[in-house]
């Protein structure tokens, strides 16, 4: 086990906000999804299992290794401290020569959920309707979940595929909702705070090709609830990520005849990744009047829907192949980021003394600027060469 080189990635959030309401997490989560077309990736294992992340004091983070499916690469969730993300957050990444491979430090079943068809029975994960079967992968020998429209006359069965193993987080910490598809296509809606028979809704993305319903019109569109945010054609075809984002900030609180309720800023997102590099639809809705008095997720709500016939074998159903769900109080808060890997950047810094007197009003921010005296400002005769000067220091104190 060889260190190969020391790099750094870069996590710079658009449209950020600082939150109004607390949030309860000690940590968030990011899903790194786009280090294998960065490019140092010819340093990377296929599995990513030769990289390690830390922060900037080199505290080591906990990760969970996402292995690549098809075409669809390889992932690592990334558990980062709450206080060591900003508006840009940097990371250390250290890749390690190719024979090594390391484990998941990041373990599931808490704050971390997930489903995974290879090795899991899906009826402990989702409420049971004629629907539902499970099959043989072919693209990596294991299983996939088959969820299929059916027709749901009497309203007493779902029709689509509800978790049964996702609610209970709490709304100010966010949620993000990964689900790989092997199949995904047509008419779906995905609702990441989803009740049977009742009307939650966190952020909700629905895909609509027209030509499959009873209008029979040739519009394709997918659109995001938050903010009414809409796309001229059908975003998820074949084997995708589907990646969705929602945030519940509170801004103001109080009580009634129903009980104790919340205001939110609320932010939703969804894209086939998590970088700005990725497709993605995005909304903010800051102010929301509406009263929540619910103040916990619901279920994933995948639906293959707003069929006009059952014919249309093809298009009516979805393959999932796992669903991995994680808090986000920060990240899932502020807009899209962009996400990069760097060389890792070293840092200098300077302080300016005459004898063992410092001089701070040499400086402003990270610029050192002249010799002055600390009280008048005159020249001191304290005389600094141009190049150090003119630098712009990392640091200073």
């Amino acid at each position: 086990m060889t260190l190969q080189d020391e790099l750094q990635i870069n996590i710079v959030m658009s449209n950020y906000n600082q939150r109004s309401g607390s949030y309860s997490g000690n940590y968030d989560y990011i899903y790194l999804d786009n280090l294998a077309s960065s490019s140092y990736s010819n340093l990377f294992r296929i599995d990513l299992k030769n990289l390690k992340i830390k922060t900037l004091d080199k505290t080591e983070c906990r990760v969970l290794y996402i292995p690549a499916y098809g075409s669809q690469p390889a992932a690592i969730l990334v558990r980062i401290p709450t206080g060591k993300i900003s508006q840009t957050t940097k990371l250390l990444l250290d890749v390690y020569d190719r024979s090594t491979t390391f484990s998941s430090t990041l373990t599931t079943g808490s704050e971390v959920l997930m489903f995974d068809a290879n090795y899991d029975t899906y009826s402990q994960y989702f409420m049971n309707y004629s629907g539902l079967s499970i099959n043989n992968d072919s693209t990596d020998n294991g299983r996939f979940l088959r969820a299929r429209f059916v027709p749901n006359i009497g309203g007493g069965n779902p029709s689509s595929l509800y978790t049964t193993f996702a609610s209970g987080n709490s709304l100010r910490n966010g949620r993000v909702t990964v689900a790989r598809f092997k199949h995904i296509n047509g008419n779906v809606a995905v609702n990441d705070n989803g009740t049977f028979l009742d009307s939650t809704i966190g952020s909700y993305m629905m895909q609509s090709d027209f030509n499959l319903t009873m209008y029979q019109e040739d519009i394709k569109e997918t659109s995001l609830n938050l903010g009414c945010k809409t796309k001229s054609y059908c975003m998820f075809i074949g084997a995708k990520t589907l990646v969705m984002a929602s945030s519940f900030d509170a801004y103001s609180s109080g009580h009634d005849d129903e009980g104790n309720w919340k205001q939110y800023h609320i932010h939703g997102r969804v894209g086939t990744g998590t970088s700005s590099s990725s497709d993605y639809i995005e909304g903010f809705i800051r102010n929301n009047p509406t009263k929540i008095y619910k103040n916990e997720y619901a279920e994933i709500e995948i639906s293959p829907t707003w069929y006009a016939t059952t014919d249309f074998e093809e298009f009516n159903y979805v393959d999932l192949k796992w669903l991995l769900i994680f808090p986000s109080p920060i990240f899932a808060a502020n807009g899209i980021p962009e996400i990069t890997v760097t060389e890792k950047q070293s840092k200098n810094g300077i302080r300016l003394y005459k004898g063992e007197h410092e001089y701070p009003k040499a400086y402003k921010g990270s610029k050192l600027l002249w010799d002055a005296n600390d009280e008048s400002m005159d020249n001191t005769g304290l005389y600094i060469p141009d190049k150090i000067i003119n630098k712009d220091w990392d640091w200073v104190f």
